[in-house]
């Protein structure tokens, strides 16, 4: 039988592990375990989510093993294969976890001390093929029995390093996440909850959204008096509520709902307390109903969750604006021979959503260089006179939909759960470089949901033609609208070159939309211009043709003039030389 083994405290899916063709035999106090591949070679080339000759490592499969709560792993697998069986020795006294990811259930067995046993939990790993979690040995069922009046609350995580919490109706916390995930590794959390006349809401959050440039990715599952609330492998905050007594957030008849979320893992300066300010307001300058809606302050410092996350409801069908400000942290630095103040840089994440549609979600550089020291978004139905300087401004309106399903191009036969940053790439900016640009990353610099709707609004300078929005044609949108001052541009026409404004400068086709009427359109022909227009011109060139006459003859008589002038003048001078 050919063994893989690799001994490794934090192992590397990346790293090839030593083959070892050998028979093994355990001590008194462990037992066996095998890993036995079912699968053919035409199988295993036929369950791969992407071509065999595809050489990713980020959905490499993989196996390993390892033992009681939070101890190293001990045994590792890189890439089994349908022709390489596993063995390991494992402590029979102790719990051990087995992991297999990136295979099909029905392509392995497991046994251990001599007894097949049952493959356990599986969670998404590379849109095709999950990864299974399963527990052997010395293993106690940990799940706690609820009274009467209780129910169960379970939580699954995989690999997931973010911060949860659990919050009861009046927003007291009632769970939290564990300080010590396991990466590689299930993470289980159990609590019993009063569910009579109950509400729950569970949040979920970190600095990073899984993409496809990250391995393995993270799931999570919420099950609730035995039944599946929540289920998600792509999020970078997530919000669920649960419960019999769980109300609609805002009264949806006359109200909107914006949903704010940040965290904030200022690691180097954890033991700093400082606050970003922030305020929702109702924008309308054509009446007197803007006002503030809601304010308040996101606290950061010793003690704090870095999770943050606020509800608020506005009128619906108004138009918002979000306000938020950084604090400005100073430390003394040595510069040379000199000891200087020096402003820290913060840099959280933050979403802004209303009625399901993201306006902003983004790595917030600020205060810094190259950031700013606050962030204004407008989201709702606003119009240009509400928002804007109607005289000098225009409303520029973008929202486009992602689709239900995608595949990265680099991957082919992938099915991935989300959409990278750099995937989408669109620029609005004026030709001569004169108007500071518009561009994807400014509002979303942290990945697109599938099957999520996206939008931008902002006031920008009346510049008509020389405006334009632009969109790689291969971006993966469902559709996509461009506005102005709430009339929708269909002036489009598929463009080479560069996206100027965009940070790789990267020459692409894209959808080019002018923002300005018929600015596409020929010089019109003799036959398409009215008579009233004939009219004008004929009088304009009259008019012309009389200007240059009269010009004519005024320039012939002065030059006339002059030639007798100049003549008196010369016969004169002609004189006094003799």
């Amino acid at each position: 039988m050919m063994t893989q083994k690799a001994e490794d405290s934090n192992p590397n899916p990346n790293s090839p592990a030593v083959a070892v063709a050998a028979a093994m035999t355990c001590n008194e106090t462990d037992a066996l375990l095998q890993v036995k591949y079912t699968i053919t070679e035409a199988e295993w080339k036929s369950t791969r989510s992407f071509s065999p000759t595809v050489a990713d490592g980020r959905f490499t499969p993989f196996l390993l093993s390892m033992g009681s709560a939070r101890t190293p792993y001990h045994k590792y697998q890189y890439n089994p294969t349908y022709s390489s069986d596993y063995a390991a020795c494992l402590p029979r006294d102790k719990c051990s976890e087995v992991v297999v990811g990136g295979l099909p259930t029905d392509g392995y067995k497991l046994s251990f001390d001599g007894k097949v046993i049952d493959i356990g939990q599986a969670f998404p790993f590379d849109g095709k093929n999950p990864v299974t979690s399963t527990e052997v040995g010395s293993c106690t069922n940990t799940k706690p029995i609820c009274e009467d009046k209780e129910a169960l609350l379970e939580i699954q995580d995989w690999n997931n390093e973010d911060e949860f919490r659990v919050e009861d109706k009046d927003g007291n916390t009632v769970l939290n996440s564990s300080n010590n995930p396991k990466s590689y590794s299930v993470n289980n959390t159990y609590s019993c909850l009063p569910k009579d006349d109950a509400c729950y809401t569970f949040l979920i959050g970190g600095k990073y959204q899984w993409d496809t440039s990250s391995f393995p990715p993270s799931s999570y599952s919420v099950f609730f008096d035995g039944k599946l609330v929540r289920r998600s492998d792509s999020w970078l905050f997530d919000s669920v509520q649960f419960g019999d007594s769980c109300k609609p957030r805002c009264n949806p008849d006359d109200e909107s709902l914006v949903e704010f979320f940040m965290y904030d893992s200022n690691d180097f300066y954890s033991e700093e307390k400082y606050e970003y300010a922030w305020d929702l307001s109702v924008v309308d300058h054509n009446s007197s109903v803007s006002a503030s809606v809601a304010s308040g302050v996101v606290s950061q410092g010793p003690g704090i969750s870095q999770l943050a996350h606020r509800l608020m409801c506005i009128p619906k069908g108004s138009c918002s604006s979000f306000y938020i400000s950084a604090p400005h942290l100073m430390e003394r630095v040595k510069l040379g021979n000199e000891t200087v103040n020096h402003t820290i840089s913060l840099h959280p994440v933050y979403t802004l959503a209303m009625d399901n549609v993201t306006y902003r979600k983004v790595d917030w550089r600020a205060p810094e260089t190259y950031g700013s020291d606050s962030q204004t978004t407008n989201m709702g139905s606003c119009t240009v006179g509400g928002l804007c300087n109607e005289q000098t401004q225009d409303l520029f309106d973008l929202q486009f939909r992602t689709p239900v399903e995608y595949q990265e191009p680099s991957i082919p036969n992938s099915s991935l759960p989300m959409i990278g940053t750099d995937n989408i790439r669109w620029e609005f900016w004026e030709d001569f470089g004169l108007y500071s640009k518009l561009e994807d990353y400014n509002y979303n610099s942290k990945g697109y949901n599938l099957d999520s709707t996206y939008g931008v609004i902002e006031c920008v300078p009346k510049r008509g033609c020389d405006m334009s929005f632009k969109i790689a044609t291969d971006s993966p949108v469902e559709r996509y609208e461009v506005e102005k001052n709430g009339i929708q541009m269909n002036d489009t026409e598929v463009v080479s070159g560069l996206l100027y404004g965009h940070r790789y400068h990267e020459e692409v086709k894209s959808f080019d939309t002018p923002f300005g009427q018929n600015c596409n359109s020929p010089s019109p022909s003799p036959e398409s211009v009215s008579g009233g227009a004939i009219a004008g011109i004929v009088i304009a060139c009259a008019v012309a043709v009389g200007v240059i006459v009269f010009g004519s003859i005024w320039y012939k008589r002065r030059q006339n003039q002059s030639s007798k002038d100049g003549k008196g003048e010369e016969g004169e001078l002609r004189e006094n030389l003799l």
